[in-house]
């Protein structure tokens, strides 16, 4: 799966740190960064393995997106015993797997392709 964000697009500050923050050392930015990948993987497998960059890369998808990861890794950070997802995080995941289903376009042979392809 496909890495988009980076600490710094978010998670930092949802967990209560400046972008540059004197108080955060290596160990801590390790977790983030492992629990940040995680919560990437999570969200992407819960939408759909098969969404491309493009679907992710959207306008209307990416801002959904980073949230739902961020509010993952940030449950996962603060509490790491505990491996769910928060509520807000699933409710966005769910707007985001209605969002790429409606980008799919099942064809008369059961294939799907993108919205707007036509088949030759």
């Amino acid at each position: 799966m496909t890495t988009y964000l980076k600490i710094d697009d978010g998670l930092k500050r949802s967990l209560g740190y400046l972008p540059d923050d004197d108080a955060l050392d290596s160990s801590d930015e390790e977790r983030m960064e492992a629990t940040l990948k995680g919560a990437e993987n999570y969200v992407q497998g819960a939408i759909g393995e098969d969404a491309d960059d493009s679907f992710y890369k959207d306008d209307s998808v990416f801002e959904l997106y980073k949230l739902a990861v961020n509010a993952i890794a940030t449950n996962w950070f603060f509490h790491p015993s505990a491996a769910v997802s928060s509520t807000t995080a699933k409710q966005i995941i769910g707007q985001l797997r209605g969002t790429y289903d409606e980008s799919k376009v099942v064809n008369d042979d059961g294939a799907t392709s993108e919205l707007g392809q036509t088949n030759s």
